[in-house]
């Protein structure tokens, strides 16, 4: 797998930069053979430098409170305390590997693990062990004393440098911290201080402004510490703290966005969702862009996918199945009688139409059956919540299926710049499932990718065998890259960037939709590293007619 991603890479930076965070996942899940992991980090270590700093850190804080091996830890570690700080909070070895570990960390990283609490005794003392090298600042040596006393007095410095002095060769932090404490002990607290040292109630607004790079680096009404410092130039990592893709893209077009979201880590009185708004500034004299300035709420009932506490309703939101069901029905007598008079317009049952009028009734139309799908994909995932949802199993023949699917969704395709590689295994027995349910799985899955998939990107689409079983594997594009099964699940993940076309109620929804779909047919959605694979049940005895295509 990792010899593949290197071989894939390509030339270009950002080839490059998504194939580093690739071969980082990969490293991660331990799925290197062990004669590739020399290479694997060779690799590695030669392109750091072209992925940004905000990346490689993002992608450290994907991996905190992951098991991960050490080596990798170390890797990290080499890129300073500021990137390896989130590993080096949650980083959990066994003492042997901590003890072998501890002596390839610089000493700044070692200094971030003596603030731990939860490590082994063995560990706590094997660091301390490190006390006299890692609490020295270097002070200036004996050799550059010489040389300034050379310019000032040269008669002086005819006897040549003095012997280097053991006890002045540095300055000890640890009487610093020691001053430090004692200052902080013996001093008056402010009045502003005074009172509970800790506020448990949460913030509801705050103001903030960022860099030109995109950092948070300063804010008003909220505690700071767990602010500053978050991007709003990348898309949420996958423990899904930071801004999504609506942020990211206007941050890359400079433009302004208005109640996207933003989710802060950690139990304090800034942690949780937030809707943040925001406007670009630029300098008035040069034109040069200087960052961003916003504000920031804590987001309405009605914009959050799960209430507090957890809802019991249809996807962990507030709104029961049963309650949807019936909002649904109340959606399609509009819809149906908006498409009724649509298509009277367009076939001019009503007397002659200008063709302005019928230009608009055929997008009328288009948006609302559109509308109207998305009405019925609600409607579906609510019966499935509910085991409301009765599937019939038929033979049906998936490789026509598929054919007729692509067919439907070429104009989605030529749009989007996409290059769809159709294979259907020879001999591919048919399936065994509700045919109007695999049409929606088909069509919503293949619709769902083609969307967010890059303009120029081909899309590999296969339907081959499975033991007693017919997979449908859609390769991932390069936008979903990043995203762990978690991010791409959940009901309002939309992916970095703006898609025309994309799924009207959201990727995540159209995922999670197939993904039910799938275990109530029986059969079962995967979410692997580089594809999307939909596993449906055989149906035993004569086999498909679908052959070879592409």
């Amino acid at each position: 797998m990792a010899a593949t991603v290197i071989a894939r890479s390509g030339a270009t930076p950002e080839a490059r930069r998504v194939a580093w965070r690739q071969l980082v996942d990969l490293v991660a899940q331990c799925r290197t053979d062990h004669d590739q992991v020399d290479t694997v980090y060779g690799t590695l270590r030669a392109w750091r430098g072209g992925v940004p700093a905000v990346e490689r850190a993002q992608t450290a804080r994907a991996l905190a409170g992951r098991r991960i091996p050490p080596a990798l830890f170390a890797f990290f570690a080499e890129d300073g305390a500021g990137i390896a700080a989130p590993l080096a909070r949650t980083a959990r070895f066994d003492v042997d590997q901590w003890t072998a570990l501890l002596p390839a960390l610089p000493p700044p990283v070692r200094a971030l693990l003596r603030h731990r609490t939860d490590l082994d005794p063995a560990v706590a003392h094997a660091l301390a062990s490190f006390g006299a090298a890692d609490m020295v600042i270097a002070g200036p040596s004996a050799e550059t004393a010489f040389e300034s006393q050379a310019e000032t007095d040269p008669v002086a410095a005819l006897d040549g440098p003095p012997e280097p002095d053991p006890l002045t060769g540095g300055v000890q932090i640890r009487e610093l911290v020691d001053r430090i404490a004692a200052y902080r002990r013996e001093r008056p607290l402010p009045a502003a201080e005074a009172g509970p040292s800790v506020d448990t109630a949460q913030a509801e607004a705050f103001r903030f402004e960022t860099g030109s790079d995109g950092i948070v680096t300063w804010v008003e009404g909220a505690p700071r510490e767990p602010l500053i410092g978050i991007s709003i130039a990348a898309v949420a990592d996958a423990h899904d703290h930071g801004v999504d893709g609506h942020v990211a893209g206007a941050y890359r077009r400079r433009a302004p966005f208005r109640d996207a979201r933003l989710s802060v880590a950690g139990g304090g009185a800034s942690s949780g969702e937030w809707r943040i708004s925001a406007v670009p500034f630029f300098n008035h004299k040069d034109g040069r862009f200087t960052g961003y300035r916003g504000t920031a709420r804590r987001p309405r009932i009605d914009e959050v996918a799960r209430v507090p506490g957890g809802g019991t309703g249809l996807y962990g939101s507030a709104l029961p199945p049963e309650s949807l069901r019936q909002l649904v029905h109340e959606l399609r007598t509009p819809l149906n009688a908006i498409l009724g008079f649509a298509e009277m317009i367009d076939r001019q049952m009503l007397g002659p139409a200008a063709q302005d009028y019928r230009s608009k009734a055929i997008e009328i139309l288009g948006e609302a059956r559109r509308l109207l799908g998305a009405v019925d994909d609600l409607d579906t995932a609510a019966r499935v919540d509910s085991n409301a949802l009765r599937l019939e199993r038929a033979r049906v023949d998936g490789a026509a299926l598929l054919e007729r699917v692509c067919g439907e969704l070429a104009p989605l395709t030529d749009d989007r710049g996409v290059h769809l590689r159709v294979s259907v295994a020879r001999g591919l027995p048919a399936l065994s499932v509700d045919p109007s349910a695999l049409e929606r799985m088909f069509s919503r899955l293949l619709a769902a990718v083609i969307a967010v998939t890059a303009s120029g990107e081909a899309l590999s689409v296969k339907l081959e065998p499975e033991t007693s079983q017919v997979a449908l594997r859609i390769g991932r594009p390069r936008a979903l890259g990043e995203q762990d099964e978690r991010a791409l699940l959940d009901p309002g993940y939309s992916p970095d960037g703006d898609w025309p076309e994309a799924p009207l109620l959201g990727l995540g929804f159209a995922l999670r939709l197939v993904r039910n779909l799938a275990l109530a047919a029986g059969g079962q959605f995967v979410i692997g590293a580089d594809s999307f694979a939909l596993v449906l049940p055989g149906a035993i005895g004569t086999p498909a007619k679908g052959e070879n295509s592409g």
